[in-house]
């Protein structure tokens, strides 16, 4: 039986700029109340993570402190906290479709019935979609969910067991200006695909990202006619706002609700920003720091939810 009890950290993507080196990220490891704000103190103290490659690294999800990783063409999963990295073998599927987004999505989750960790491939081409299994090494074919869509964001995101994408159906009707949105969802334990449906299409809205806020699943969009950025939650099968980010803002593509702050704050928000770093957020005063960046010759590109396991431990190394 897995526990998934350590306390919750926040990795930091940085890339270094250096024009006289090679680009190279590498990660480092917070409390969720250390993040980096000030220059003066700016990261004395503060933990490094190893990652197996520090170039052409793509991490297309994370899970209860696992990360997978896409390197080149190459799929694997990587325990910072054991530092063990599980090489995934290749989906049965042509090597061109796997590299073909945004016509698949793929996303990571952990099914609690059979205490293991899966990989899910979908297609909006082909009739078959996949599922990898960590305990049995090996893929399973299963039928892709139908209707077909036309889009995928790429990366799924995990929870209460199941894995989320946004996905565009084909046009209803041939007088359709603008493809209707959904979440297109999949349960690890039943191998089920489900709908939810989203907002009425528009020109003016894009979704930036799914994520979790105040403990539902919640949906990031951008509205480009007035440059603002609202967060909604899924609640009894409707869609709440709950955070206007304001006007005139550069788009936000991520947000994560860091733990409440007692007599300080109700929990501020993450927010990855378009060309404006990483920010902590907070709703009461609408102020917003920058988090900063490692030295001169770096910038923060990213942040990802973490927490310390063994998961991986009693797999072998491929």
């Amino acid at each position: 039986m897995h526990t998934f009890r350590s306390p919750k950290k926040i990795l930091l993507r940085h890339v270094n700029n250096d024009d006289n080196k090679r680009a190279e990220d590498f990660y480092t490891l917070h409390g969720e109340d250390e993040l980096p704000l000030c220059l003066e103190r700016g990261y004395n103290g503060i933990t490094t993570a190893e990652f197996p490659c520090s170039t052409f690294v793509r991490i297309v999800g994370s899970c209860y402190g696992t990360f997978f990783l896409k390197i080149n063409n190459s799929l694997s999963l990587w325990n910072p906290s054991i530092r063990h990295k599980l090489s995934v073998p290749k989906c049965p599927q042509k090597p061109d479709e796997l590299e073909t987004f945004p016509w698949a999505g793929i996303g990571l989750g952990f099914d609690l019935m059979s205490d293991d960790y899966k990989i899910v491939w979908i297609s909006e081409s082909r009739k078959s979609s996949f599922v990898y299994a960590v305990k049995t090494g090996a893929w399973c074919e299963i039928a892709s969910p139908t209707p077909q869509f036309s889009y995928v964001l790429d990366d799924a995101l995990f929870f209460n067991g199941v894995l989320h994408w946004e996905v565009h159906r084909d046009h209803i009707k041939s007088q359709d200006i603008y493809l209707p949105s959904y979440i297109l969802t999949f349960d690890l334990s039943t191998h089920v695909f489900g709908m939810i449906r989203l907002l009425e299409p528009g020109w003016c809205w894009r979704t930036t990202e799914l994520t979790t806020i105040q403990g539902s699943l919640a949906l990031i969009s951008y509205r480009m006619d007035v440059d603002d950025t609202w967060i909604r939650v899924w609640r009894d099968a409707s869609w709440y706002v709950v955070f206007k980010l304001g006007t005139n803002q550069l788009p936000i593509e991520g947000a994560l609700q860091l733990k409440p702050q007692p007599t300080i704050n109700d929990g501020d928000l993450l927010l990855k920003t378009f060309e404006e770093g990483v920010q902590v957020y907070n709703p009461k005063t609408r102020v917003r720091s920058r988090v900063v960046n490692f030295n001169v010759a770096s910038y923060v590109i990213n942040f990802f939810e973490y927490v310390e396991t063994l998961h991986l431990l009693d797999k072998s190394t491929i």
